[in-house]
């Protein structure tokens, strides 16, 4: 049984690779711990160089199920209001393989002394491949004899993002354009403007100080991707002080994920979650690992102790 789910595994990626790779979007619990993976017009709540690297092994268990690497840095430059930043993702689900490479640019305007509105754009690229001379046929199908070449589709994100000193509220738009896989006689990658196709997230959090040692911070996201049903996810952290955290996630595709986070030092942090579905998936699959670590570098005219918290 496990393995007849891995091929159903394997053949709804190839159908998302072949019909709507735009509909397709990563997915990370730790949202909230490194938001320029989300919201490019996140980097205006940073006043500092920084950035992050996470892993995810997601439904841990049979073969062909997704697995997410990326890499953030972003940096202010020329004063506070203008920020840079890059990212890359690799997102691997059965015989596809696709890397998205993004640069971005926010601009921040300072409200009062404690509050600030940033606008991001980022302009990406899309790079997909398939391996479809791996997939087992009962017919002779042209289409899956040979390995598809890669396929690059540009694409662009926007984002607005308002971070008050203790709570943030930001949404975003990850694909303004539509990338789509199609075959003819060979395999193409198209680029189109289809208002129908948007996806918008919409993700927010508060940060409560309990006492000098402990800290409750709570964040959400909701999702509507095109084609996808809308989704919710809540989170609580309760954090001591200021270096250890733990909490959970819920999701409304009902999946429950444990929380920790960790900050080693000034400069680093480390967050764990484990994601465990409730649904029928869970016969087949043990959970989902994800691991985050983050990095600062500060100036001399910057302390870490001045730094805003993450949520």
């Amino acid at each position: 049984m496990r393995k007849i789910l891995a091929k159903l595994v394997a053949i709804v990626a190839l159908f998302m690779a072949s019909n709507s790779y735009g509909q397709s979007q990563f997915h990370m619990t730790q949202y909230m711990m490194h938001q320029p993976f989300i919201n490019p017009a996140s980097m205006g709540m940073y006043d500092n160089m920084n950035g992050s690297i996470f892993y995810k092994n997601q439904w841990t268990g049979f073969d062909g199920a997704p697995q997410l690497i990326g890499f953030n840095f972003n940096s202010p430059v020329g004063g506070l209001s203008n920020r840079l930043g890059l990212t890359v993702v690799n997102d691997r689900i059965g015989v596809n393989n696709n890397t998205e490479i993004a640069g971005s640019y926010a601009y921040t305007l300072k409200i009062n002394e404690t509050s600030t509105l940033s606008f991001g754009m980022s302009a990406t690229l899309r790079l997909s491949q398939s391996d479809y001379a791996e997939v087992e046929t009962n017919i002779v199908d042209p289409q899956f004899q040979a390995n598809t070449p890669t396929l690059a589709m540009p694409n662009f994100k926007f984002g607005a993002y308002y971070k008050a000193k203790k709570f943030y509220v930001g949404i975003a738009l990850p694909n303004l354009l539509k990338n789509s896989i199609e075959y003819s006689t060979e395999f193409n990658g198209t680029t189109s403007f289809d208002i129908s196709d948007w996806h918008f997230y919409l993700h927010g959090g508060y940060s409560w100080a309990i006492n000098d040692k402990f800290d409750l911070n709570s964040s959400t996201i909701f999702k509507h991707v095109s084609g996808a049903p809308f989704q919710v996810d809540l989170s609580t952290v309760f954090v001591i002080n200021k270096k250890f955290g733990f909490g959970l996630n819920y999701r409304t595709s009902n999946d429950l994920a444990a929380l920790l986070r960790f900050r080693l030092n000034p400069m680093l942090e480390m967050g764990y979650s484990y994601d465990y579905s409730f649904s029928e998936l869970s016969d087949f699959s043990s959970g989902s690992h994800e691991l985050m670590l983050i990095f600062d570098i500060y100036g001399k005219e910057k302390t870490p102790d001045s730094a805003m918290p993450r949520y």
